[in-house]
């Protein structure tokens, strides 16, 4: 299928336990590839002190050096390399037939429930569904399970000959909280594309507070990492095991953000599934649908 040579999805992948972003991965491929940190930023059109700040990052949340110095330059350190091998494997494997593709957040469900999971940004998430490259997907915002069923018969109608057979499964609740580094600033919003935000931005507005987005995103994980900037952030609650060094707080409408993560696709025996991953699922920071 030519679409497949024209998809090059944003993926991060989950490494000995802690999420590698595409932004880290992007990073350490630099840095191979140039052998310095200011070739590698120039490459990427980043300020050299992102590259650090971001290799510092990982080194600490992986507990391990990835970069050394030498008389050729800045080089990876044998984890360094294994990071980036297990990466290409996972872009390779995009390449072997249909798979389960997830959004971020539906994505730690996914891991549970299935194995070989690719998590990616839900709009790389709809182009695999789209080249129907996919088995089952993962949606983290509700809207988006009925666009995307509804998607199937205006794709057959289109003429592509492709109308998806399965369903939208329900598996958990989620909530968001209120992220900030120091006061939480309803007019300095970072959003998140395709995420379940619209909900809350839905709510702000009849709750009559005004908000402004001033900084969009791909991933969760991008977000968290601007509210260092100063950035206050609505996070999907599942994900405060992601904050380590910032304020988290339930808004007032708390419960009034309350949205499901469902899964589209061949489900059979996912029932019996999700009862023996229940604890896990919970585990994970979500409120499963009984």
């Amino acid at each position: 299928m030519s679409g497949k040579e024209e998809f090059n999805p944003t993926i991060n992948i989950e490494y000995k336990g802690k999420i590698i972003t595409s932004n880290q991965i992007n990073i350490l491929k630099a840095i191979l590839r140039t052998k310095s940190q200011n070739k590698a930023a120039k490459m990427l059109k980043v300020p050299p002190s992102s590259i650090n700040i971001q290799i510092k990052r990982l080194e600490s949340k992986l507990n391990t050096k990835l970069i050394y110095s030498s008389p050729s330059g800045t080089m990876l350190t044998e984890e360094g390399i294994r990071i980036i091998d297990y990466f290409n494997s996972i872009q390779n494997r995009l390449n072997e037939g249909e798979f389960i593709a997830c959004g971020f957040v539906s994505g730690e469900i996914g891991r549970i429930l299935f194995d070989d999971v690719i998590i990616s940004s839900f709009d790389n998430v709809l182009k695999l569904y789209n080249m129907g490259l996919t088995k089952i997907i993962g949606v983290d915002d509700p809207y988006w399970s009925f666009r995307v069923m509804d998607s199937r018969f205006l794709r057959s109608e289109g003429g592509l000959g492709v109308e998806s057979e399965g369903e939208v499964y329900p598996v958990a609740y989620d909530y968001f909280v209120m992220v900030y580094k120091d006061e939480f600033d309803f007019k300095n919003l970072v959003g998140i594309r395709y995420s379940a935000q619209r909900i809350v931005w839905k709510i702000l507005k009849n709750e009559g507070i005004s908000f402004k987005i001033t900084k969009c995103v791909k991933n969760p994980f991008q977000a968290i990492e601007s509210v260092e900037e100063g950035y206050s952030l609505f996070l999907n609650k599942s994900f405060s095991k992601y904050i380590n060094n910032y304020n988290i707080e339930e808004p007032k409408f708390y419960e009034k953000t309350k949205h499901t993560i469902n899964f589209i696709g061949d489900l059979e025996g996912m029932n019996e599934l999700i009862e023996k991953k229940k604890k896990e699922i919970k585990n994970a920071g979500f409120e499963v649908i009984c």
